[in-house]
């Protein structure tokens, strides 16, 4: 990554920098004013092309350019104003109008300081809000496809929700390769998109899906990934509120699975909402104490939310930052990873590389299949069942969540890897309903592998923990490189530093395939750092071919 502009830097002799606002999984932001009008406050996104030729920087300014022209037209009192993206050695910059004002992620960690959530009342003024700008992008066949509480900002001149960072510029810095950013990340916001957007399919009402879980989150006081249940796909929302029935009708038809069922359009949504305000109640929803024992710091009422709830003006970046590369594969995952209903237990469902034999390093994806979803599971046999666990408090699951975050490890794989090891342990569990206590303390065998699992990943190095889930094979391609041995299928001496470590981590594993989405990752980050002591060791003679139990020679994961 590049370092960060100084501020004072003029930029296309217009711009004048104020400061990093922060860094975002699609580059960095500069909180900057433009001279040529008024020294008004704006806000410039900054990327970093793949091709660092400049008369190919200059051609995809103009690519892009060209491919958001509807998105320069659009004039809208709650849509920033857009600026035309310009070229500077070698990076990219494109620009927006600053809001002054707090994303609602941001006011919902001030609720949640004070132990509430939004009211009724206040979630359907919300919704009246946002939907005629959704009425009005739509009627331009303009989809958002990024709506959260992170892309909604509350503009404090009119208190108005105003949209920003259309899922489109996202679409286009991954294709265009504008910047070397992960390209799942721009198939949507797990929890926000809805399942169709995660195979490249969108229309009016993948908007209103994210929008309902928007206002679902508001009034339940917690985001999606607190809310999912592994075992419905759903989000579990309405035992933790108490709305009129006719909203919670509504907010199950904007979240129905099935595009089709959803109810058609940003304008029927408002003459359906629009009877409900008089008898809604305006008491805000008590959610019980903070999980967390960290103070909440809300962002200042002058902040704007460019691309993270906590950006703050002319500081140092505060959010973490995954790492960008480009994969080797398109691996289109449909995401569907969760947390049990107040508790971090979670399954992913998405589309993964098959299983192969023992014996080859992790692939890139051939051929994508369904991995089997998370169920739930027959009642264990004597032989298998585990001693009951001690119940999972919610200060436990509070807890085990910080932890995650302070560690930097990413949330869908995590889960993702927490329930292959659940699963390999106890594999009969996958298929059969559990009654209500079996079901409790099963989450309690999986809270307890969790944290198990996370004091292993907590013995890697930061900069290679943050990477979890988006290793791919050309990453080992890469290393294989700098060991002078490109073109092999593996390394010995990588491999085997390799494999020693990861199998001391994860002893269960020897003689399994592995995973590339869960164990594969892990084994891939041990490799990164064995990386100098492979260099430090002489060649090797090539091997035989492998036919053991570790991810080296001809095996994919």
């Amino acid at each position: 990554m590049q370092a960060p502009i100084a501020p004072g830097t003029l930029l296309h002799d217009r711009y004048r920098l104020i400061g990093v606002a922060g860094q975002g999984k699609f580059g960095q932001t500069y909180l900057a004013r433009d001279q040529k009008r008024l020294n008004e406050l704006c806000v410039l996104k900054e990327f970093t092309p793949v091709n660092q030729d400049a008369a190919a920087v200059e051609a995809l300014r103009q690519r892009f350019h060209q491919a958001v022209s509807e998105l320069y037209e659009l004039q809208h009192p709650q849509l920033p104003r857009l600026r035309v993206m310009i070229a500077q050695e070698q990076r990219l910059y494109w620009g927006r109008d600053y809001i002054e004002g707090k994303s609602y992620g941001v006011l919902l960690d001030e609720r949640k300081a004070q132990g509430q959530g939004f009211a009724e009342a206040e979630v359907i003024q919300f919704l009246l809000k946002v939907l005629p700008v959704l009425t009005y992008l739509h009627n331009r066949d303009v989809v958002h496809r990024n709506i959260s509480l992170h892309t909604l900002i509350w503009r404090q001149q009119d208190q108005l929700p105003v949209l920003i960072n259309f899922g489109l510029v996202q679409e286009l810095v991954v294709r265009l390769q504008l910047h070397p950013v992960d390209r799942r990340e721009a198939l949507g916001q797990w929890g926000y998109a809805p399942p169709e957007q995660f195979n490249g399919k969108v229309d009016a009402t993948s908007d209103l899906y994210a929008l309902a879980v928007v206002a679902i989150a508001l009034l339940a006081g917690d985001g999606p990934e607190a809310l999912y249940n592994s075992q419905t796909r759903q989000l579990e929302w309405e035992s933790r509120v108490k709305v009129q029935p006719k909203l919670a009708q509504i907010l199950r038809q904007m979240l129905h699975p099935q595009p089709k069922k959803r109810i058609a359009s940003a304008a029927q949504v408002t003459q359906l909402l629009e009877p409900l305000l008089p008898t809604a109640t305006a008491t805000p929803v008590a959610i019980g104490p903070v999980a967390s024992t960290t103070a909440v710091t809300a962002a200042p009422a002058t902040t704007d939310q460019a691309d993270d709830p906590k950006l703050r003006p002319a500081q140092p970046p505060r959010r973490r930052v995954r790492p960008k590369r480009k994969g080797d594969s398109d691996p289109r995952a449909s995401a569907a990873m969760a947390v049990g209903l107040l508790m971090l237990v979670a399954a992913v469902a998405w589309k993964v590389v098959p299983h192969k034999p023992p014996g080859a390093k992790p692939n890139a994806p051939s051929v994508a299949t369904n991995s089997p979803a998370p169920a739930n599971a027959p009642a264990p046999d004597a032989s298998t069942a585990p001693s009951t666990p001690a119940p999972v408090n919610s200060t436990d699951q509070a807890a085990l969540r910080e932890r995650r975050r302070q560690l930097n490890i990413d949330f869908p794989f995590f889960t993702a890897l927490v329930d292959a090891a659940f699963y390999s342990q106890y594999p009969q569990r996958r298929s059969q309903p559990l009654s209500d206590p079996e079901q409790a303390r099963l989450q309690a065998e999986w809270t307890a592998i969790a944290s198990s699992t996370m004091d292993k990943l907590a013995t890697l190095k930061p900069e290679t923990r943050s990477k979890l889930g988006h290793y791919t094979r050309a990453n080992y391609d890469q290393w294989l490189a700098a060991l002078g041995e490109s073109g092999a299928k593996n390394s010995q001496r990588l491999d085997a530093l390799a494999d020693s470590r990861f199998f001391q981590l994860f002893p269960d594993q020897k003689g399994k395939p592995l995973n590339p989405r869960t164990f594969g990752q892990v084994w891939y980050a041990i490799a990164e750092e064995q990386l100098s002591a492979a260099k430090a060791q002489p060649p090797a003679v090539p091997p035989p071919p492998a036919t053991g139990d570790r991810p080296g020679g001809n095996r994919s994961l």
